[in-house]
C-alpha cells in the first residue's frame, strides 16, 4: 500500500508542476530532445573494472525494453518502482539495460531528457552500476543513440561508452576481476536502428566495423588472459538463436522459470557477427531483449547460452555468472524475476 502512495505522489507531483509550466513544462513541448548532444559532450568513459564477490561469482540483473515515454506518466513511475524493488531485493553487482529504454517518440506525450535522468538519477541514489544499450527505439527522435551515450556518461554509476569512429552510438567492454585476474569480460553492443536502406530486412543489424572492433577486442582479452569468458550484451537478435531455438538445449528445460528460445525477428545480416563469435572459442554468452517474451528464455547452443530477457513490464533476468567454473555450461545460472 505504501508503495501505491508513492506513486500516487510522484504522479501529482509531476503533474504539479507541469500545470505550474517551468522546465519540465518546457521540456515536455519540445520532447525533451537531446539531439545534438553528443556534437558538444564526449560519448568516451573510462570504465572501472568490477569485481566478484568471495566466491568468484558476479550478478547482472538484465531489465529489458522499457519503452518509457515521458518518466512522469503513471506506467513508467510504476515500472521505475518495480526496478528498485529489484535491485533493492536482489543487490546486484550489476543492472544492464538492454535497449528500447525509450519508447519512439511518436506518443504525443514524450520526454526523452526526463526518461534519462529519472533513470540515472535512480541509479546515482542507490550508489548502483548499471550498463546500457540502445535498442531499435531509442535511436530514433529527439536525440541519437550518440546523444543518449553522451547524456549518461555524465553519470558516474552509469558504465556506458563509445568508441569513436564506428557505427553506433555505445561500443564498449567492462572486465570482471577474480582474485586480480580479469577472468570474464563484458562486451556491448549497439545492434542499430531500422535499416532503412533494405526495408526487406526492416530491423537494424551490427555492421561490419561493429563486427571488425568486437573480433579486436575479444582478441585483446585472450591476450590478456587466454582463458577468459566473454558475455556479450545487446539489444537484437542474430541467426544462431533461431538455431538455438530449434537444435539447442533448452536451459533447465521443463521448470516453468526459463523456457527454450523462441524463433523470432531473426536478423539474417547479423550472421558475421555469429561467425566472430562462434569462431573465438571463448563466448558463453550472448544476451538480448527485443522479443518481449514473458518470462526469460534460454537455450545452450554449441559451446554458447542464447538468453532472452523478457519485457520489463512483467519480469526481469538475474544472470549469474559462476567465473570459477571450467565449463560454460556451469557457469550461468538464469532466473526469471516477476513482481
Amino acid at each position: 500500500m505504501k508503495s501505491f502512495f508513492t506513486v500516487l505522489i510522484a504522479f501529482f507531483t509531476a503533474l504539479s508542476a507541469l500545470m505550474s509550466g517551468g522546465e519540465l513544462a518546457d521540456e515536455l513541448n519540445s520532447k525533451g530532445s537531446i539531439l545534438g548532444y553528443s556534437e558538444t559532450h564526449t560519448t568516451e568513459k573510462l570504465l572501472p573494472d568490477l569485481y566478484t564477490d568471495e566466491k568468484g561469482d558476479f550478478t547482472v540483473l538484465q531489465v529489458s525494453d522499457t519503452h518509457f515515454t515521458t518518466g512522469i506518466s503513471f506506467c513508467d513511475i510504476s515500472l521505475m518502482n518495480k526496478i528498485k524493488g529489484l535491485t533493492e531485493k536482489y543487490s546486484p553487482d550489476l543492472v544492464f539495460i538492454s535497449g528500447d529504454m525509450i519508447d519512439d517518440g511518436n506518443d504525443g506525450k514524450f520526454n526523452k531528457a526526463y526518461v534519462l535522468r529519472m533513470v540515472a538519477k535512480y541509479f546515482e541514489e542507490a550508489d548502483q552500476y548499471w550498463a546500457y544499450v540502445p535498442g531499435n527505439n531509442d535511436n530514433r527522435n529527439y536525440g541519437t543513440s550518440e546523444d543518449i551515450t553522451a547524456y549518461l556518461a555524465e553519470y558516474q554509476h552509469c558504465l556506458v561508452s563509445d568508441v569513436p569512429g564506428i557505427s553506433g552510438g555505445a561500443q564498449y567492454s567492462i572486465d570482471i576481476v577474480d582474485e586480480s585476474e580479469a577472468t570474464h569480460s563484458l562486451i556491448f553492443l549497439d545492434t542499430m536502428d531500422y535499416d532503412n536502406d533494405d526495408p526487406d530486412y526492416k530491423y537494424g543489424y551490427v555492421h561490419e566495423d561493429q563486427v571488425n572492433w568486437c573480433k579486436e577486442e575479444i582478441k585483446s582479452k585472450k591476450a590478456e588472459n587466454e582463458d577468459i569468458t566473454v558475455s556479450v550484451m545487446m539489444h537484437e537478435n542474430t541467426p544462431n538463436f533461431d538455431r538455438a531455438a530449434k537444435d539447442g538445449e533448452a536451459y533447465k528445460f521443463g521448470f516453468p522459470e526459463v523456457l527454450p528460445v523462441i524463433k523470432s525477428n531473426r536478423i539474417p545480416k547479423n550472421q558475421p557477427l555469429d561467425d566472430v563469435l562462434t569462431e573465438s572459442g571463448c563466448v558463453g554468452l550472448v544476451t538480448i531483449g527485443h522479443i518481449h517474451p514473458p518470462t526469460a528464455q534460454c537455450s545452450f547452443y554449441e559451446g554458447t547460452y542464447y538468453h532472452v530477457a523478457p519485457k520489463a513490464t512483467i519480469a526481469s533476468t538475474l544472470i549469474t555468472i559462476h567465473t570459477r567454473e571450467d565449463s560454460v555450461r556451469d557457469m550461468y545460472d538464469f532466473d526469471s524475476l516477476y513482481y
